[in-house]
């Protein structure tokens, strides 16, 4: 192994053409895969000395401290937040609005930490579409085609002035090589921070692996994904697709841990799942209660390794790509004069 070591880095030093970036993450790679042939492993800790760290910890409110907000109220209070360490999976199936979730979430965690977006699905330019959308509130389709009004554009050219300081690291390479994948992500964290990787979508990723068998491919994936989080101190979204059994099952469609595609370890290893849902795509106008599903983004809670389950809500702009804090559903009624004199 150190033989093949030493000539793959003379090839690479010799070759004029790689960038820093490429022999980086191919020097990176040669050494995961010595580390995993060699199966290194970590120290076994006291527990004496865990429990003594946990209760300093507590004290010091360190977990709380750790929370990172989405910025959604609701979604907040039954999450607390995000964790460094956790795996979350946003589950839906097309059409639901995943990626226009995951570019409002993306925004939210950037004003106070450093992201970094793999993008398998969309482009770079497609994506940023998206994003100056989410931003600006204009309709993706009239930025894509430049039909924005005189007013608007005034709005798109102020986006480089209020928002330079997001810092939100584009990564559309699509390289099948998992530890290509690991190596960006560990350079990122190293060099700028970043807190939270968000990947959009799990089932377009792939690796060296298991190429004749999906499942096991999938399963190589999550379990990476979840070891990067924990290795390296962050929180990793994964947005994922589900399965057709969504649309063939009778009632309301509200997707389950089972509707999960091409494995089972997705469920397994991840520390949250949420599933968004909006039941007026299904042709479902109004809940039980009998108000309108119009706008209407159920976020489902079907897995909180950490907290409680349940569902929340929120307001989505169909065009343009923003998602807002649901603040309940107006109820229009007025008292007559002569029914507010029996009150007194």
């Amino acid at each position: 192994m150190k033989e093949k070591i030493i000539q793959t880095l003379e090839g690479l030093i010799s070759n004029k053409n790689n960038t820093e970036l490429e022999l980086y993450i191919q020097i990176k790679n040669l050494v995961y895969e010595y580390e995993q042939q060699n199966n290194i492993l970590k120290e076994s800790s006291s527990i004496a000395d865990l429990i003594l760290q946990t209760i300093a910890n507590l004290k010091e409110n360190k977990q709380a401290a750790d929370l990172i907000k989405t910025g959604y109220a609701d979604l907040d209070e039954k999450l607390g937040g995000v964790s460094p360490g956790e795996l979350i999976v946003l589950g839906g199936r097309p059409g639901m609005g995943k990626t226009q979730f995951m570019v409002n979430l993306a925004l939210s965690f950037s004003k106070e930490f450093p992201v970094l977006y793999f993008t398998y699905d969309l482009s770079e330019y497609l994506l940023m579409i998206r994003f100056i959308s989410a931003i600006s509130g204009i309709a993706a389709q009239r930025i894509l085609f430049n039909k924005m009004s005189d007013e608007e554009l005034v709005k798109v050219n102020a986006i480089q002035n209020s928002h330079f300081k997001n810092k939100i690291f584009i990564n559309d390479s699509c390289n099948n090589a998992f530890s290509s994948f690991r190596a960006i992500c560990e350079k990122k964290i190293k060099e700028d921070g970043v807190k939270i990787i968000m990947v959009d979508y799990l089932q377009m990723m792939g690796s060296n692996k298991f190429r004749n068998n999906r499942e096991m491919e999938i399963s190589y994936i999550t379990r990476e994904l979840k070891n990067i989080a924990k290795d390296f101190g962050v929180c990793v979204i994964a947005a994922s697709q589900l399965s057709r059994a969504v649309e063939t099952r009778g009632g309301d469609k509200i997707p389950h841990l089972s509707d999960l595609r091409e494995s089972g370890a997705i469920e397994q290893d991840a520390d949250k799942v949420i599933f968004i849902y909006r039941p007026e795509y299904y042709g479902i106008d109004a809940d039980q209660e009998g108000n309108s599903t119009a706008g209407i983004t159920d976020l489902v809670i079907a897995k909180n390794r950490n907290g409680i389950l349940g569902t929340t809500r929120l307001i989505r702009n169909a065009n343009a790509s923003q998602f807002s804090n649901f603040s309940g559903f107006k109820v229009d009624f007025e008292f007559s004069s002569s029914r507010l004199d029996e009150l007194n």
